[in-house]
């Protein structure tokens, strides 16, 4: 369970910072570039909390797509949510192996538009999910 915690604590901590970076104007190609990164963390922690839970329901998931099947059948990505999802696994991968001027446009506008609800509607639902977790 303190493992569980400290994933929830780390990714509470990550989601933090991508809403302070939202919060402030995009001005040079850097705040771009944060809010990418910042969209990488974000995804990076809620797969891995994914796979931190997933044993205890019975599931495996080794991958980063295992993880988000998990996290659908754990009720923490919802039905609406799954495309979403799926799609930031694909711009995750994007971001981290290439660099893509007008890519990394169509993914900011997506994290704006689209990614940063599910990030917070699946943050509320993870929390939850913990907070009702034996020990």
């Amino acid at each position: 369970m303190a493992n569980l915690e400290q994933a929830l604590s780390n990714l509470e901590r990550a989601m933090a910072e991508l809403e302070s970076y939202v919060a402030l104007p995009i001005v040079h190609r850097r705040d771009k570039a944060g809010l990418i990164q910042a969209f990488e963390f974000t995804f990076e922690l809620f797969w891995k909390i994914f796979q931190k839970l997933a044993p205890d329901a019975g599931l495996n998931a080794v991958s980063p797509r295992e993880a988000l099947l998990a996290g659908t059948k754990l009720h923490l990505i919802a039905d609406a949510e799954r495309d979403h999802w799926a799609q930031m696994l694909l711009d995750r991968n994007m971001t981290s192996h290439t660099y893509n001027a007008p890519v990394a446009d169509e993914i900011l506008a997506r994290l704006l538009s689209f990614y940063l609800d599910c990030f917070r509607a699946t943050l509320l639902r993870t929390r939850r999910l913990i907070s009702t977790t034996p020990e």
